[in-house]
């Protein structure tokens, strides 16, 4: 019995302490420098803020459940599972959102194929986010802290994903001579 306790107890504070497999991150992909006009640099800045307010929104929706989460493991009592359905409903209109963002068209085909990448990834990442949930909400109503490894997994699986498509955001910025 004590055996069983002191598997569990390792798995909660392995989850907790976000103990994972991350591959380390790839190199940034190098495009040759794009010319562009002012008007373009204006668009392509507006088209990287409206990405990124975009963003903001699942995010503060992530954090937001991660600290009513923390407050459940630490025994407190909230409506947990309206807050992670609000967080989750807020990841998949985000990135039904950022599906509709049309992207700039003045760019070349190698920048265009890197936004778009980028913008599939930020789908991707909001998708995991919200699928994430559906574990944290599994955890609140079982209690099996093994549920919590599923969590984390969907958790890094969405912000490696984010960092990937920032990445990829961050080139063709860079390569237009668009400050960020």
């Amino acid at each position: 019995m004590k055996h069983i306790i002191v598997v569990a107890l390792g798995c909660t504070i392995l989850a907790i302490c976000g103990c994972s497999s991350e591959k380390a991150a790839e190199a940034p992909q190098q495009i040759p420098a794009i010319t562009l006009s002012a008007a373009d640099k204006e668009k392509l800045a507006a088209f990287q803020k409206d990405m990124l307010s975009v963003g903001s929104l699942a995010d503060k929706a992530v954090k937001l459940a991660g600290a009513e989460v923390k407050n459940v493991i630490m025994g407190g009592k909230v409506d947990l599972s309206s807050i992670l359905e609000k967080a989750k409903a807020e990841c998949v209109l985000t990135g039904a959102s950022l599906a509709q963002k049309a992207i700039p068209a003045a760019l070349p085909p190698e920048a265009k194929s890197l936004f778009d990448d980028g913008k599939s990834g930020l789908i991707a990442a909001n998708k995991a986010y919200a699928e994430s949930f559906d574990a944290i909400k599994s955890f609140a109503a079982d209690r099996n802290p093994l549920v919590l490894l599923e969590y984390r997994r969907k958790s890094s699986q969405a912000y490696q994903l984010y960092t990937v498509a920032a990445g990829k955001f961050k080139t063709v910025m860079t390569a237009a001579g668009v400050p960020q």
